[in-house]
């Protein structure tokens, strides 16, 4: 059984949406300690994959 990767992709996507979120994910990964006037702006890509070709 393969995993819903478009359920958990929903799911992150909607949690990380809003910027005090998202600036307190990037400052967990990055080791940032960015405050609440850092402007975010987000980049996305869309249909980046294309599923069934292997």
């Amino acid at each position: 059984m393969g995993a819903k990767r478009e359920y958990k992709d929903t799911v992150f996507s909607k949690l990380f949406s809003e910027p005090p979120q998202l600036r307190e994910l990037y400052n967990a990964l990055a080791d940032t300690a960015y405050g609440d006037d850092t402007t975010i702006v987000k980049n996305t890509l869309d249909d980046v994959f294309i599923n069934g070709i292997c």
